[in-house]
């Protein structure tokens, strides 16, 4: 489609769009339309000006030096991708993304056109991964069924980005004819009720930061680095409330950055008891104590849990402290992680509906929150499982 400027010294500016280069950008050439004389009628001006548009239109076809979407190979394609998608994906995801790509997709697709890859050139890659690729241990074999999908996901990504911008006339990747591996249930390693009255019992005797740290995990379900980018400000003490809406990771080499949580529904209001919110009170005034110690070399910056200069902590360092803790108490040791799926569980258990306990922990469909759903299940033919037990020993 042209586009018509009409310019001081009677001449038209003949724009022309021609599609997008290899960086998703958008390619137009341009030429100046002189009028055959001057004050021409509107009617005999418009009749020139869309003559020189059609000559024009007809010069740029027949120019073989612009790259047309019908030319462009899958590796061509996957610099567009990238460039698009250094935005909106996660730094840690943007490198595993950028990892696969490199070493999985371009291998395969690289020197393949868009326009033919199909969805049986992805079944391919599925079984692929399935039953031929070697795992980061040297056994062959092919990879776990959830890996299958995470690496598939890189090149569903891009296959239907592809789409979307009209490199391609389908969209391979988001086909319902794709069969993956099917995954089988892991068992979900929780705490028991009575393990969090241990627990808790024990955070009685530990110090303040290390208390609230481990609360929060319990009655939130909170990430880890969602916990870590909380912020004073998030606290709503009068309706005992907590607003989640920052994370922090740390890329390899580099200091602990801030990111949005991990998709829309992880910005989200959470209620707490009344037993946390003490708790955080009392923390926060010892850390009042801490920064009126300090004075000016504190980071006014408002996290919650900090370096010891106010600076944001580490993400990695609640782990640590968790397995220390439970290493002083002789608890069973779960990762911090497990503290979220034990918040889950114990909601379920005690006759949360699934749609709130999905909306606490920031999931985007309830298939997420159902793994939990599944732990119960086992949890319950375990119980069943003892009664047959007792019954068995009674009968000898």
């Amino acid at each position: 489609m042209a586009s018509v400027i009409p310019k001081p010294n009677g001449t038209y500016l003949i724009r022309v769009s021609c599609g997008l280069d290899r960086f998703g950008k958008q390619i137009s050439r341009s030429k100046t339309f002189h009028p055959s004389k001057p004050n021409l009628s509107y009617q005999k001006l418009n009749k020139e000006i869309d003559a020189f548009i059609a000559d024009f239109e007809a010069e740029i076809k027949a120019d073989h030096n612009i790259q047309k979407p019908d030319r462009i190979t899958f590796a061509d394609f996957v610099d567009i991708y990238l460039d698009i998608k250094k935005s909106t994906l996660s730094p840690n995801t943007y490198v595993f993304y950028e990892m696969i790509i490199k070493t999985e997709l371009l291998p395969r697709f690289g020197v393949m056109k868009l326009k033919e890859i199909r969805t049986y050139h992805v079944q391919q890659f599925i079984q692929y991964l399935a039953t031929e690729k070697i795992r980061n241990d040297g056994v062959a074999g092919g990879i776990s069924a959830s890996t299958v999908r995470r690496y598939t996901t890189v090149l569903r990504s891009i296959l239907t980005l592809a789409y979307k911008l009209e490199y391609t006339d389908i969209d391979a990747g988001h086909s319902k004819r794709i069969e993956f591996p099917k995954e089988a249930l892991t068992e979900l390693e929780v705490y028991t009720q009575e393990e969090i009255r241990d627990i808790l019992a024990a955070l009685e005797a530990e110090p303040i930061h290390i208390r609230t740290l481990v609360e929060l995990a319990i009655f939130t379900g909170m990430r880890r680095g969602e916990i870590v980018g909380l912020k004073w400000g998030d606290i709503d003490f009068e309706n005992q409330k907590i607003s989640v809406r920052r994370s922090i990771y740390k890329p390899k080499g580099n200091k602990a950055c801030e990111k949005e949580p991990k998709s829309k529904y992880g910005i989200r209001t959470i209620s707490i008891p009344e037993k946390l919110c003490k708790t955080l009170v009392a923390y926060r005034a010892q850390q009042d104590r801490h920064i009126s110690f300090l004075g000016d070399a504190w980071k006014k910056l408002d996290y919650v849990f900090t370096e010891e200069d106010g600076n944001v902590m580490n993400p990695q360092t609640p782990t640590r402290q968790f397995s220390k803790f439970l290493k002083r108490h002789n608890i069973r040791h779960l990762k911090f992680h497990g503290l979220r799926h034990t918040s889950a569980t114990l909601l379920l258990a005690n006759g949360c509906d699934i749609k709130t306990v999905s909306t606490r922990l920031g999931h985007a469909d309830l298939d997420t929150t159902n793994i939990y759903v599944h732990a119960l299940e086992s949890a319950d033919k375990l119980a069943a499982q003892t009664f047959d037990h007792l019954l068995s020993e009674k009968q000898s």
